[in-house]
């Protein structure tokens, strides 16, 4: 599969910092092999041919809201967010505030460079990273606010709230910035595996702290005040000789609500813990390559070959997969409506039946979906690399 996607290994050195840009010529034949997700580039030689889409019979009619394009050329790793008041979005080099209800765009702010990860909000500001290894606060208005440099590229949308702007940059360093002035308050430097797959992960708040997953296979917890470790949590364990082998990241983001909170690796687990005292609930082997999405039935993950599995929430015990969109690089599963939700590399939009996994519903927008949607209500705003932000939601065919 092409190189050009957001998953693809990178190299460290002994000290931890990262070579941009460069993928090791000797694991070149093994990552071949890899059925890395989110790709987007198919060639006729490609040994791993995604599955045409499956017939189906329509149950719902997927509706398309709204939608705005933000700009075309953006990273594939950019996501929306929405807040009490707003939708945000990003485009190639600009930030979009977009009205909530109709779509319709309420400010546009270039940003200092090209944006390649974001949106990150918490209603009243809005956070980016730019290739400039920047990030960049703005104000509920556009305004802008401040900027930090920082040692390496940002990837991972920046967290936003509890007076902190959090960033992850590629070196594995998670900084703490304030909110208000851009001083750092603090930085965690764990350790980094000679070599990491770079695919879309995302940290996420909890009632322990900042879930953020690592390189290794281990799912941290932060204190957002000072940075601490409040728990560090296996999730998978680097197994075989080779470092394509002993992959081991904990990839997407970290599913957390009153009772679970789940993270998934490559190559590894889907482990779902007591949220209150991080007690493992139970764990199942799966080559996970999204984060893990629940609802009140199951828990549902997304494999390397783009198989939808849902487990039994309460036991881990698979109640179905679903094997018809094999190697469309599926993004991560979200509920809307009654239906399980997931975007392809052809930017269609596929809604299953939660209980039993077939497919009720389909819609099509412009570009790949490669990044997770955002929750709006029953709905969720979707996001293509082309920039079409889009708000889907269901409705039954009755009415």
């Amino acid at each position: 599969r092409g190189l050009e996607g957001p998953a693809k290994l990178v190299k460290h050195k002994p000290n931890t910092f990262m070579l941009q840009n460069k993928v090791i010529k000797g694991a070149l034949a093994a990552l071949a092999a890899l059925p890395l997700a989110g790709c987007g580039i198919f060639s006729s030689s490609d040994p791993h041919q995604p599955n045409d889409l499956p017939d189906f019979t329509k149950r719902v009619d997927a509706r398309i809201v709204w939608r705005t394009n933000v700009g075309e050329g953006a990273s594939k790793s950019l996501t929306p967010v929405v807040t009490d008041n707003a939708v945000y979005a990003a485009g190639r080099d600009e930030i979009v505030r977009l009205d909530r209800e109709t779509g319709e765009v309420v400010w546009r702010t270039k940003a200092g460079g090209n944006i390649t990860a974001g949106v990150g909000s918490d209603g009243n500001y809005v956070a980016v990273g730019t290739d400039r290894g920047e990030v960049e606060v703005y104000d509920a208005e556009g305004k802008f606010v401040w900027r930090a440099a920082l040692a390496s590229d940002i990837e991972i949308p920046p967290l936003v709230g509890a007076g902190r702007v959090v960033v992850k940059s590629s070196d594995t360093r998670i900084s703490g910035f304030d909110l208000i002035t851009g001083q750092r308050s603090w930085r965690y430097q764990g350790q980094t595996p000679a070599l990491t797959l770079k695919t879309f992960s995302q940290m996420t708040w909890s009632p322990a702290g900042i879930l953020a997953g690592q390189a290794n296979g281990r799912l941290l917890a932060l204190n957002p005040a000072d940075g601490k470790v409040i728990f560090e949590a296996p999730i998978g364990q680097a197994k075989g000789i080779t470092e394509v082998e002993r992959l081991i990241d904990v990839v997407g983001r970290p599913w957390v609500d009153r009772e679970l909170m789940c993270a998934a690796t490559f190559q590894g687990n889907l482990v779902c813990m007591q949220t209150q005292n991080g007690r493992t609930v139970w764990n199942v082997q799966v080559d996970a390559v999204t984060g893990p999405v629940a609802d009140g039935r199951s828990v549902y993950e997304v494999d390397a070959q783009s198989r939808i599995h849902a487990y039994n929430r309460a036991n881990g015990r698979e109640a179905w997969v679903n094997g018809d969109f094999l190697y469309r690089s599926v993004s991560a599963p979200i509920r809307v409506g009654t239906t399980l939700a997931f975007g392809d590399y052809e930017g269609v939009v596929s809604m299953l039946n939660p209980a039993d996994g077939t497919v009720v519903g389909r819609v099509k927008l412009s570009g790949a979906i490669s990044a997770p949607a955002a929750q709006y209500g029953y709905g969720a705003v979707f996001q293509t690399t082309e920039g079409d932000v889009a708000y889907v939601t269901e409705e039954s065919i009755d009415n």
